[in-house]
């Protein structure tokens, strides 16, 4: 029942949200000679942990409460019709002494599913959405590399080294949910600046309490333009070169996009929500911020070859 309408003000008020403070991670630590009673991350190895791969499962705003109850049950639509995928491959696992790793190397970037149709995938009685999924992919030039470092020197937790930058994707790669064919790279959500922090369960099989938090540009805001209608209902033109100014940008969309799409950018204006972050070059933008979780995908359900939409080449 729910619209993309639903999502694009879910995404409006994600970015237009205000910066909160990193919340702290719980209390976990590790003991060389046997670990605590909890287990974490006490049960994964290093050699094992190389080439696992995880799709986010859970997705959510912290920021505005008084709507993220509502919103974050839209947004998690699409995460558990496999709308929405991102994707972490772990490169590399370098083991630890009092930590279970020392470093941790991973790729992350939007993926796509086969079957690539219909959107919503229809789950049979009994059966979970995702597990009619035959394929995972990783979407061809958007995935980026990550390293992490223990957050803590004796806790099974990880922050990423340096600044990095996250497309957000929905849809198959030629029929994605957002259009934007004026931003770089078209027709994703382009997210600079940011920082992500995550941990694992017992076993490495989950990540748990993951927070990222970054800066979408308000120049790549305007751009974005979002479908009315439900997932792929809209007639997509794609056509570059609109102009996007300020006092016309839902115009600049049915332009660029077609008259079924409104622009990211107009409903944050409206809403009258104020850029509060900079990108490292100086340029204003709305802060991301969010709290996920992933699970780890079974070998037989990943396609390793990167490609469009889960199609070897």
């Amino acid at each position: 029942m729910r619209t993309f309408l639903g999502f694009a003000v879910v995404m409006t008020l994600t970015f237009a949200c205000v910066k909160v403070s990193e919340p702290d991670f719980p209390e976990v630590v590790i003991n060389v000679e046997g670990g605590n009673s909890s287990g974490t991350c006490l049960k994964c190895d290093a050699a094992a942990m190389k080439g696992r791969v995880y799709r986010v499962t859970r997705l959510e705003i912290d920021e505005p409460d008084a709507f993220a109850e509502i919103l974050n049950v839209m947004w998690q639509g699409d995460v558990k019709n496999n709308i929405l995928n991102v994707i972490i491959v772990i490169d590399d696992a370098v083991a630890g002494t009092g930590t279970a790793f020392e470093k941790l190397s991973v790729t992350l970037g939007p993926g796509w599913r086969e079957p690539k149709m219909p959107y919503v995938l229809p789950a049979p009685d009994g059966q979970a959405t995702s597990d009619m999924v035959t394929d995972y992919c990783l979407l061809d030039g958007l995935s980026l590399n990550v390293d992490l470092a223990p957050y803590h020197g004796t806790q099974c937790q990880f922050k990423s080294t340096a600044p990095t930058s996250l497309y957000f994707h929905s849809g198959p790669r030629d029929a994605p949910l957002i259009c934007s064919p004026d931003n770089q790279p078209a027709n994703n959500i382009p997210i600079s600046d940011m920082s992500i922090r995550m941990s694992f369960n017992d076993d490495c099989t989950a990540v748990k309490d993951g927070f990222l938090l970054g800066c979408i540009t308000m120049d790549a805001a305007d751009r974005i333009c979002m479908c009315m209608g439900s997932p792929g209902t809209c007639q997509w033109n794609n056509q570059p070169g609109a102009t996007y100014a300020p006092d016309a940008l839902d115009d600049s969309c049915h332009l660029a996009c077609g008259d079924e799409w409104l622009s990211f950018g107009s409903i944050i204006r409206s809403f009258g929500l104020q850029a509060g972050c900079l990108t490292p070059d100086g340029t204003k933008g709305y802060f991301v911020q969010a709290f996920f979780d992933a699970a780890m995908i079974p070998e037989t359900k990943f396609n390793k070859v990167s490609s469009n939409d889960c199609q070897s080449h």
